[in-house]
């Protein structure tokens, strides 16, 4: 068996990979596919979980059927010197979904799901540029999600 780091090997590969598929999978299903007992597939999820290889499970959602049919990505810009305080209000925010802090001139991007133009404008002008130390707000529309 061939070990991709000190922690994790083809099998625990395997085992996320069909978890990431499917996160409600059964221990006995995903056994059958790796040819392992149950038993070893959940004590293997339980290790993957106590490393904190896996960190939690999760659904994914439409959010057109659950009426926030636009998304977007925002780029911000901000003062270095209010980078940490502008990070901790942005994640703060039930309109924001992700939120990811680039190297380069990247800056932080967020991506939200909300009902329409109007509650992205509301966001934009109500609360993001209310924060101190936001220098410039870029906003792109997702078109159509790929993968």
């Amino acid at each position: 068996m061939t070990r991709v780091n000190n922690d994790l090997d083809e099998v625990d590969l395997k085992i996320l990979d069909l978890l990431k598929e499917d996160s409600r999978r059964s221990f006995q299903d995903i056994a059958k596919v790796i040819e392992m007992t149950d038993v070893t597939v959940r004590r293997r999820v339980k290790d993957l979980v106590q490393k904190g290889i896996i960190k939690k499970f999760t659904i994914e959602t439409d959010s057109q059927k659950l009426g926030r049919g636009l998304q977007g990505l925002i780029r911000i810009e901000m003062k270095v010197s209010e980078q940490k305080k502008i990070m901790n209000e942005i994640v703060k925010f039930d309109e924001v979904d992700e939120a990811f802090y680039l190297a380069g001139k990247c800056g932080l991007w967020i991506k939200v799901d909300l009902e329409g133009m109007e509650k992205l404008e509301d966001f934009i002008k109500g609360k993001l540029s209310m924060i101190d130390g936001i220098t410039n707000i870029d906003t792109c529309i997702v078109l159509k999600t790929l993968k």
